[in-house]
């Protein structure tokens, strides 16, 4: 800590990308845009300026940092900013007391090389979205809407078209076996109705029923149980037909985005569009 604070500041922060579970993923504008490279120095204390302004705006406070982790394939973006202060109570030896602060928070994105995508891990704050996506298109990229938003990522349309197939994983590395659990049926509607179906293998009670997935019916949010070779327990993976997916280890991600795109649940560049 005396002699190095800088290493072990940066150690600290990698230690933190594992935790973060849920992604939104952002495609190129232009297709498969322009290759990334490595941000200087002077690039991220910009950025960080950036963000301050930003944050600041937002009632966040000031004195973001930016820390970055290059892997072959991918690069790794730690944001450390701040919350909104707030007010708690505290026990104290002269009783009861309260306690003025301002949260400390991390944020996760991650430049995928090979899709050049931007996926971001940033809590439900719509706005702090908006400002990575934008921020990171203008400085990395040379233009804020490099990453538009609204651009869909998934599709859970081969849940209905190929059935249980859609679920087959033989071919993917670090997985084993997929039960589909739970479907989200989007009715629409004035009342914006949404149907929630729940089994412990969904398409075997389908078939026990005799039944299948309504045409009629969007379907708007899955939940799958996956087996990965290197775990005993099953882990849950959750994907929109937007742009979010959640999973329950960061590692699960590279399996579970290989297996997406080859059943078609992931939209290649250009596909979106269509």
């Amino acid at each position: 800590r005396l002699h190095a604070p800088d290493i072990l500041e940066s150690k600290h922060a990698e230690s933190l990308l594992a935790s973060k579970r849920s992604f939104q993923y952002f495609q190129p504008a232009n297709g498969n845009g322009t290759p990334f490279t490595s941000p200087t120095d002077k690039q991220l204390r910009n950025l960080e300026a950036v963000f301050d302004d930003a944050f600041d705006n937002m009632k966040r406070g000031r004195n973001s940092k930016v820390f970055v982790f290059e892997r072959p394939d991918e690069v790794w973006m730690l944001v450390r900013h701040g919350d909104p202060c707030k007010r708690e109570g505290a026990l104290e030896s002269s009783g009861s007391s309260s306690v003025y602060y301002r949260p400390e928070v991390f944020d996760v994105i991650r430049y995928d090389r090979r899709t050049r995508e931007l996926s971001v891990s940033a809590g439900s704050c719509k706005k702090i979205y908006d400002l990575y996506r934008e921020k990171i298109g203008l400085h990395f990229f040379g233009d804020a809407l490099h990453f538009p938003a609204g651009k869909a990522k998934f599709t859970l349309d081969p849940l209905r078209t190929d059935g249980e197939s859609s679920l087959v994983c033989v071919d993917v590395d670090g997985m084993e076996e997929v039960v589909l659990r739970e479907v989200h049926y989007f009715w629409g509607g004035p009342e914006h109705e949404v149907e929630i179906r729940k089994a412990s293998n969904f398409f075997e009670a389908l078939k026990r029923k005799n039944r299948k997935i309504p045409d009629s019916a969007r379907i708007s949010k899955a939940k799958f149980e996956v087996k990965f070779t290197d775990s005993k327990a099953k882990r849950m993976v959750t994907v929109t037909n937007s742009n979010v997916t959640s999973f329950t280890r960061d590692s699960d991600s590279t399996a579970v985005e290989a297996w997406m795109t080859r059943r078609g649940f992931a939209l290649v560049a250009g596909d979106a569009d269509a």
